[in-house]
């Protein structure tokens, strides 16, 4: 009753392979010595080959010992039954120091076999997105733990099935999902898929899984990749999935609170621009109807604050989206030609030398290089080039022209936002540029034409 309770017997997969390892060795050893009694030496004993094999495969740890019970059992059958001299002797103890040696390479390519697998294993189970892998049949070979939590189905429920399983504890149904489109790359998952991105062999997309979290559902950033054997032939995929509901949520959040505060600062401008042009009316009216000049300097002094308020609210107004959308990847050259295709550059040459430079930054990057174009071309510029350089710190982008350049009096005010050298586009394109860490300075002399330098991070350039 032991034995029976011994963990090899009581599960029935061990107990089918251990009936076939020993039926096949008895059929080999039986075979083998019926043909010895027929006088057949040479054919069967390569019967024995399977049973070792097979035992050092299933088994590696007992394979060896396995192969060595076979060989013994080889080595005396034909001890006994053939006629013995040295050379037969020797014959039959170099087969069965064979049958040993198959029995333990076969071991050891298993054990390390099945290293291989457990790292692959390992490093699914314990990664911190919850993961899955299934074979090119769709069959699930790995659940990890993170999945585990995130579905509430524990992996052995879920090792080994197949028919689009993995896809009922998300959606509800069993369907093909994006680890499928992956395994198939004929298949159409932009129909199943509004945003769906490809990077390489690949598959990124953002989804909602209504059967999630007792169906209230959850937004699901998820995330595909095959993998190969060594012919590069498709042997299954990989899916990681991550919760981003809350960021979702988030993000619904803050846009609705933008457009929010931006609805409200317009009204507030509006009321703001409308007293304003009230109290310029009153202005006006007491410049004609006092001729003190000291009531005059007062007033004038008004009108200068009015201005203050104005430009202060030109600047609200031109900042009222700076920010509201998050940095993307914007190449330089392309939106430095598609500015040129829609501004008056005033018969200005701009030649750009930036191809293949792309920057993080806002999406408003356009507006910050425009003010770059405009300054240049107010200079009386007849020239603009449009360089890059890279260096240990960064990349520097140069936006370089032949005006009339920059007083040193006025460079430090330059982008101030009360600066009249540029009103307040150049302060809002060093604004622009600030969200992502960019910085900008000038550098060229009076007289020979202005030099912007951009500086980029390290981590905020690539070269495509």
């Amino acid at each position: 009753m032991a034995a029976l309770n011994h963990p090899l017997l009581s599960d029935p997969i061990e107990r089918r392979r251990i009936i076939l390892v020993s039926a096949a060795a008895i059929l080999a050893l039986s075979s083998n010595i019926t043909g010895l009694f027929l006088g057949i030496t040479t054919v069967f004993p390569h019967l024995i080959y399977f049973p070792i094999i097979i035992a050092g495969y299933w088994y590696p740890r007992r394979g060896p010992l396995v192969a060595v019970l076979i060989a013994l059992s080889y080595c005396i059958s034909a001890y006994l039954l053939i006629p013995q001299d040295l050379f037969t002797t020797a014959s039959i103890i170099a087969r069965g120091m064979v049958y040993v040696i198959i029995g333990a390479i076969i071991s050891l390519l298993a054990i390390r076999m099945r290293q291989s697998e457990q790292k692959l294993y390992d490093l699914i189970e314990f990664l911190p997105d919850a993961t899955f892998a299934a074979d090119k049949n769709g069959i699930v070979i790995a659940w990890n733990r993170a999945i585990e939590e995130m579905t509430g189905i524990p992996k052995m429920k879920m090792i080994g099935k197949g028919d689009y399983a993995y896809a009922v504890p998300f959606y509800g149904e069993r369907r093909p999902i994006l680890i499928d489109y992956t395994m198939h790359p004929d298949a159409d998952a932009e129909s199943g898929y509004q945003d769906l991105r490809r990077d390489g062999n690949m598959m990124e997309a953002l989804v909602i899984a209504p059967a999630l979290k007792e169906g209230k559902g959850a937004y699901l950033k998820i995330a595909a990749t095959p993998l190969y054997d060594s012919n590069r032939e498709i042997v299954g995929a990989v899916e990681s999935i991550r919760d981003v509901t809350e960021e979702v949520r988030t993000r619904s959040a803050l846009q609705n609170s933008n457009r929010q505060l931006a609805a409200l600062s317009g009204i507030i401008r509006h009321g703001l621009s409308e007293r304003l042009e009230e109290l310029y009316r009153h202005l006006t009216i007491g410049s004609i109807r006092f001729d003190d000049p000291a009531m005059l300097t007062f007033l004038e002094e008004i009108e200068k604050a009015a201005d203050g308020i104005r430009r202060q609210i030109a600047i609200s107004r031109d900042f009222r989206e700076i920010g509201s959308r998050p940095p993307v990847w914007m190449p330089v050259q392309e939106t430095v030609f598609d500015l040129l295709s829609r501004l008056d550059a005033g018969g200005m040459t701009v030649h750009a030398w930036s191809e293949r430079v792309e920057i993080f930054a806002d999406p408003h990057l356009s507006a910050a290089f425009t003010h770059l174009i405009e300054n240049a071309a107010a200079a009386g510029a007849t020239a603009l080039i449009v360089t890059y350089q890279i260096q240990d710190g960064g990349l520097q982008l140069i936006f370089e022209d032949n005006g009339s350049g920059i007083p040193d009096a006025a460079k430090e005010m330059l982008f101030s936002e009360g600066s009249e050298r540029s009103g307040h586009g150049l302060f809002l394109a060093r604004e622009i540029l600030a969200i992502t860490g960019i910085t900008i300075h000038e550098e060229g002399e009076e007289g020979a034409g202005a030099r912007f330098v951009i500086h980029i991070p390290p981590e905020g350039y690539r070269i495509t």
